[in-house]
């Protein structure tokens, strides 16, 4: 009965500020958030997403809060992870702090479904919706944590933040995964998401301990802002650390975002749209791993990343003539350290894949795309495959795109499409043991790229020491 609950646990937020007649819903764009007019409908959803209606508690009054810390007298409060809140009036507020709390015996969940709907008729006063999401988490072996929000309002603003983090240490195996989704949806309020994502991996082995070492991490986040005449708002950032460190007699082999099955293990999806509000996007991707091994004569075997995982980023943007803002920064950083007299093999791969495009705006919009990877092995196998792409439809709009990559000390020649370029850009290069095949050019329309195939490994002399300073 207990693996049971836990199958569902989901923590569960219906925030709606006022029932509204059927065919309000059916004009709504986000219609699964917006259909939740009444507690049979309310219901008739939980039971779509697995959830027990009888599970679940309902709020009703002008102030409703759900979590943690009630904020006082003249609010209706509950602690509970599944929550039902409906505002009896017209100005009314209604709160949701989403920090789950995982029973221990379950520790591969860490999920928050949060569902806000305020649809009031354009002549009330402008409710706001706010929902923060955040999983944090602290164990070895494998963890998962999943944040789902969706917002919808006639003319007040969406506000929603994620902030997840997991921190593993110890141990021989360790898998992490995020996956973050705000969805937001205003006729003439601004939609405001924030996403961060933090995963930080570490081992150390030593002795008799096993000195095989797998490191896996896997972040998704999805942000898909709509909006009549308000602005979209978007920041997300996803950070990966993974250290691996063994010393032992025995052969080692470390490994680190190997799984080819995964995909990209850094995606970001955002995509803006507004009729005639601004729009801006931020993303930030960053990966760090190191590996060290140190055994008199035995043989090491280094792996970083694969040539499916990675980096990828998208960022679509739409709207009337107003200026548009996007950046994005993707940093990928990889060294390995092998002490051995005896046979090494070192590889690295960094794919990363990123683009930025804009339909309607100003010739004032910013489209930013820029890609940076680092890689250290002295004498294995390096390859980075970057492609960067940015788009504009107005006449006389500009972007630009970089790429760069350093391989053992060596960088690639300044390869980018800086202002002026446009109407598109693309930039691409395959780097492989600090030599670039590369193309830089302003075409129309883009071709996105194909990562290309593994490459060889590259293995060390016999006998002779080698180690990467």
């Amino acid at each position: 009965m207990r693996k049971k609950i836990a199958t569902i646990i989901a923590t569960l937020g219906l925030l709606l500020m006022a029932a509204v007649p059927a065919g309000a819903a059916a004009s709504t764009p986000d219609r699964a958030a917006a259909d939740l007019s009444s507690l049979p409908a309310i219901e008739a959803y939980l039971v779509s997403i697995g959830v027990d209606p009888d599970s679940v508690v309902v709020q009703q009054g002008p102030l409703n809060y759900a979590g943690p810390s009630c904020p006082g007298d003249g609010w209706n409060c509950t602690a509970a992870t599944r929550v039902v809140q409906i505002s009896t009036a017209t100005s009314g507020a209604n709160i949701f702090d989403c920090l789950p709390a995982v029973d221990a015996t379950f520790p591969a969940l860490n999920e928050c479904l949060i569902v806000q709907s305020s649809v009031l008729s354009m002549l009330d006063p402008a409710p706001t919706n706010d929902a923060t999401c955040t999983p944090t988490f602290s164990s070895d072996g494998t963890t998962k944590s999943k944040c789902t929000m969706r917002q919808t309002s006639k003319k007040g603003n969406n506000n929603a933040t994620v902030n997840a983090r997991i921190t593993q240490s110890g141990g021989s195996s360790q898998a992490a995964t995020q996956d973050a989704t705000i969805t937001q949806v205003s006729d003439s309020g601004n939609n405001t998401a924030k996403i961060v994502m933090t995963i930080q991996q570490s081992m150390s082995v030593g002795g008799n301990d096993d000195p095989t070492q797998t490191q896996s991490a896997l972040q998704t986040a999805k942000v898909d802002q709509t909006s009549g005449s308000g602005n979209n708002s978007s920041d997300v950032q996803q950070t990966q650390g993974q250290t691996e460190t063994a010393t032992s007699s025995a052969a080692i082999t470390q490994g680190q975002n190997t799984d080819t099955t995964l995909g990209p293990n850094q995606q970001a999806t955002i995509t803006q749209t507004s009729s005639s509000g601004h729009n801006a996007s931020k993303l930030q991707h960053q990966i760090t791993q190191r590996q060290a091994a140190d055994c008199a004569s035995c043989t090491v075997k280094q792996t970083q990343g694969s040539a499916s995982g990675g980096q990828s980023g998208t960022v679509m943007q739409m709207t009337g003539p107003v200026a548009m803002t996007t950046t994005a920064e993707l940093n990928e950083d990889q060294k390995q350290d092998a002490d051995t007299s005896g046979t090494w093999t070192r590889v690295q791969f960094d794919p990363q894949d990123c683009c930025g495009e804009q339909d309607g705006g100003t010739a004032a919009n910013v489209n930013e795309v820029s890609l940076d990877a680092s890689q250290r092995n002295m004498g294995g196998m390096t390859h980075a495959n970057q492609s960067a792409t940015c788009t504009e439809t107005v006449p006389g709009a500009q972007c630009s795109t970089n790429v760069t990559a350093t391989q053992n000390g060596t960088t690639s020649p300044p390869n980018s499409c800086p202002p002026p370029s446009t109407g598109s850009c693309s930039s691409f290069q395959s780097c492989n043991g600090g030599f670039c095949g590369e193309s830089s050019e302003p075409t129309f329309p883009i071709a996105r790229s194909t990562f290309g195939t593994v490459l060889s490994r590259a293995v060390s002399p016999e006998a002779v020491r080698s180690r990467v300073s």
